[in-house]
């Protein structure tokens, strides 16, 4: 798929076929991720791979918004420990940023591959890490079901123009 035919395609789905995805479809979008820059080339963005069907379950609960997903088969969960990062000049630290372009990378890469994706923001990050065995020092900084969705939604329209945002030399 042309790049910006997969950036007009990337929706947010919220129902899904029950078919698992290909392993090396898997790989080949975690691998998307991981070639996303990220500061000093840190790479401090880990995934984890949920499938098993109970995980599956204990992960929608995990997330509180009511068997949305609940046909998802499965779900990849970023997660990043912040001393896996660095600070802007302001000593804002950068885990978020890094985390985001690695994230974006892999729901774009999953859209390039036919398949459906939603990132997920609002969740139980303790009971996340309960479920999945994550230490402390890292961060869950989203989540996102992984699958065929039951059906296309078509590119995405109702965006403000571009005449609204952009201002050129000052605001």
């Amino acid at each position: 798929m042309d790049f910006y035919d997969v950036i007009k395609n990337r929706r947010s789905y919220r129902f899904y076929e029950p078919k698992m995805p290909e392993q090396e479809t898997i790989e080949r979008i975690i691998d998307a991720a991981r070639l996303a820059p990220t500061w000093a080339n840190f790479q401090g963005v880990e995934y984890i791979i949920v499938q098993e069907p109970d995980n599956v379950s204990r992960i929608w609960k995990a997330i509180g918004q009511k068997n949305k997903f609940e046909s998802a088969p499965m779900f990849v969960v970023g997660i990043i420990s912040p001393s896996d990062s660095g600070k802007n000049m302001n000593d804002e630290q950068y885990y978020g940023v890094d985390f985001g372009i690695c994230f974006e990378h892999l729901i774009l890469a999953a859209t390039a591959e036919g398949l459906g994706t939603c990132w997920i923001g609002w969740f139980n990050e303790e009971k996340i890490k309960e479920i999945l065995k994550i230490p402390q020092k890292y961060k869950v900084l989203g989540l996102t079901p992984l699958g065929y969705p039951k059906k296309e939604k078509g590119a995405v329209k109702d965006r403000k123009s571009l005449d609204n945002l952009i201002h050129k030399e000052k605001f």
